[in-house]
């Protein structure tokens, strides 16, 4: 399998995952897919339609701006999903080499610092799993990062 799957949810943190990702699919010539789950089980159809595509535009927004910030952007795409985040990350392990997704600040407690979704690919995902600390640096987006 020659793709990297990258969680965004809008989020800085999804951010920096995806501007990982980028780099670490340039270094390994690997096509990168970003994948926005939005779960609209609650709502009437005005505002399913209105909710996916505001997390259409967001993620078309975040792709562009990460791959215009990177010299060196493999092929990427995106799409965006209507579903449970972590039953359709975990299911997208399986077509993946690799799935990066970032942190979020929350408690110390483990469930609550990594999330559900993170956990639920760590332990159910078909692929390894990179997530990405709160607290790390930038991306360096023109080849200072060189995944080993």
């Amino acid at each position: 399998m020659s793709l990297v799957i990258v969680g965004l949810d809008g989020s800085q943190q999804s951010q920096r995952a995806l501007e990982w990702a980028l780099q670490y699919g340039a270094a390994r010539s690997l096509a990168v897919q970003a994948v926005t789950v939005v779960n609209t089980k609650n709502l009437d159809d005005r505002a399913r339609t209105a909710r996916l595509a505001e997390a259409e535009r967001s993620a078309s927004a975040m792709v562009r701006d990460a791959v215009d910030a990177c010299c060196c952007a493999p092929t990427v795409t995106y799409e965006v999903l209507d579903g449970d985040p972590a039953i359709a990350l975990v299911d997208a392990t399986q077509r993946a080499e690799l799935v990066v997704l970032g942190s979020h600040p929350m408690s110390s407690l483990r469930n609550a610092a990594l999330g559900t979704v993170t956990l639920a690919c760590i332990r159910l995902g078909s692929c390894p799993v990179l997530v990405i600390p709160v607290d790390s640096p930038k991306a360096a987006l023109c080849g200072d990062l060189v995944p080993v």
